[in-house]
């Protein structure tokens, strides 16, 4: 279970930081709306940082948000908690730092950021998989691992709002999945590609409408929104670039296959 931080800590921190195990998991907890850092949540971490920490470790920052908002305030405001803490991790490569919305109940574990080191976040990982299914281990939502320079590989898992530019929250799972791929594998370099459905054959270059802007520009949009949520998590620029396509390759398939953001790997 994740160590919890709570007022009584202030009197017992030293002690308590010795006594954790390395590498977490812990959690630092928020005042409802809140995601500003407390003077004494600040030195809950100094001393992870100080006693439970080597300089080389990677860290993992999840957010939560409790329910009773609209989830769209929610999933804002956890990553918003999540980016408070990693401004507090400098010095320390962050693999994940992201807000995951809301958990279902108004109780005060559901306010929070969990914290851990890559190695026992990938524990984590591997332990519910092996327990999700005596027969059969989930499989990954894309395998990187098969995609060949130049191929152009559909990001699955990855949903908009309707017309919207807007990542979905249930896009969480494969937008990590993402970052803990390009994170694994440093020196890939790719372009992401933007696609809508619905276009007309005699005008495929005229980009869908994005509801929150208003521009003409959604397959760009949607792909950008990735882009930055790939930058915000640690990777370089100079490893990426993103455009849209429009309508200029449907898939014959349907709307539904035509509404898409691709993955192209340049080089690895």
């Amino acid at each position: 279970m994740p160590l919890k931080l709570s007022r009584y800590l202030f009197f017992i921190l030293p002690f308590f930081c010795l006594c954790q195990e390395q590498g977490g998991p812990w959690s630092l907890y928020f005042k409802n709306d809140s995601y500003k850092v407390t003077t004494l949540q600040k030195q809950f971490i100094d001393s992870i940082q100080e006693h439970s920490l080597q300089r080389n470790d990677s860290i993992v920052l999840k957010g939560y948000a409790s329910s009773p908002a609209d989830s769209t305030y929610n999933l804002k405001l956890s990553e918003r908690r999540a980016n408070a803490v990693k401004k507090l991790f400098k010095g320390y490569t962050t693999i994940i730092a992201n807000g995951f919305g809301e958990l279902e109940g108004d109780e005060e574990e559901n306010r929070r950021v969990d914290i851990m080191t890559w190695p026992v976040y990938k524990e984590k990982l591997a332990f519910k998989s092996s327990t999700a299914s005596p027969t059969k281990l989930p499989e990954k939502i894309n395998d990187f691992t098969q995609v060949e320079i130049g191929e152009k590989f559909e990001l699955k898992g990855i949903h908009f709002y309707p017309g919207r530019d807007d990542i979905r929250n249930d896009s969480k799972v494969a937008l990590e999945e993402l970052l803990v791929f390009l994170k694994e594998n440093s020196t890939i370099t790719f372009r992401l590609l933007g696609h809508v459905c619905c276009g007309k054959t005699y005008d495929p270059g005229r980009d869908g409408h994005n509801n929150r802007t208003g521009k003409n520009n959604l397959s760009e949009a949607r792909a950008k929104r990735i882009y930055n949520y790939l930058l915000d998590n640690g990777i370089d620029k100079k490893r990426m670039s993103a455009r849209g396509y429009a309508y200029r390759y449907p898939t014959g398939k349907g709307d539904k296959f035509d509404r898409r953001v691709e993955i192209e790997i340049i080089s690895r």
